[in-house]
């Protein structure tokens, strides 16, 4: 219903793009209806609090919930306009949709325990800087050892590059059929900036899984590896930057 309505009112969408996928097809209903189970395991521990304690557990998963739904969100956009733009149905892109939907469930594990993980580093750290107890927030030790760092880094890198490496090959099929699609160079421009963004994605989680692998049994090594997700903001302000000027620039070239 929600990818219905946003294709109905073409929402965060360019209009130079010609949509060719307009109308809704069985594969991205199925894929709706996994996306919507993935959130759902996010929450299927989730009880309803029958003690203070219970409700301290509660409050304090409500931020890990919060960004591991908006990562699959963006996981599910990322689907949604590629589907709406290319409208395919062919064995091909099913069968790499499948592999898509095969790894986002997988992935929604040590998602959510990297999120409650990291919720209580950094918010234990700022409890203690204030010198207030813990509280709402589990013990970083009952979680997990320092040892077992590397193969989480591992397991959620692994797990990152997967999905978006797909998402890669999906725009890469859809730029070689451009001459079938009868994209425009704008459109093409958008395919490959599409591809670029997908490469990107998966690039940094591949630097990580890395420098877990080389460096992980060193006490920061996995830490580093975490740090290198901080790395997305500056590639992506330095790569749409350069690619929102020549697309102002192609656009400019079409209007005279």
């Amino acid at each position: 219903m929600m990818r219905q309505g946003l294709k109905k009112n073409l929402v965060g969408l360019n209009k130079e793009f010609r949509y060719r996928g307009e109308e809704q097809t069985r594969v991205e209903t199925f894929s709706d209806a996994v996306f919507a189970l993935a959130i759902t395991l996010l929450i299927v521990s989730t009880e309803v609090p029958d003690k203070f304690e219970d409700m301290r557990t509660f409050v304090a998963d409500i931020i890990p919930f919060g960004l591991c739904m908006a990562l699959i969100v963006y996981i599910w956009y990322e689907h949604y306009l590629f589907f709406i733009r290319y409208g395919f149905k062919n064995r091909y892109i099913v069968l790499l949709n499948a592999a898509l939907l095969f790894f986002v469930l997988l992935y929604v594990y040590p998602l959510k325990f990297l999120a409650k993980l990291l919720v209580a580093i950094y918010g234990n750290s700022f409890l203690k800087l204030f010198g207030s107890s813990q509280g709402y927030l589990p013990a970083i030790g009952d979680m997990i050892h320092p040892s077992e760092m590397q193969e989480l880094m591992i397991l959620y890198g692994g797990g990152a590059t997967m999905i978006f490496g797909i998402l890669a090959l999906m725009y890469k099929y859809a730029l070689a059929k451009a001459g079938a699609l009868g994209l425009n160079s704008i459109e093409t421009f958008d395919t490959q900036s599409g591809l670029q963004n997908q490469v990107i994605m998966g690039s940094v989680p591949v630097l990580s899984v890395c420098i877990a692998l080389i460096f992980g049994s060193w006490t920061y090594g996995s830490m580093i590896a975490g740090f290198t997700y901080m790395l997305y903001p500056l590639i992506f302000f330095i790569w749409g930057s350069r690619r929102n000027k020549q697309r102002g620039r192609l656009l400019a070239g079409l209007d005279t």
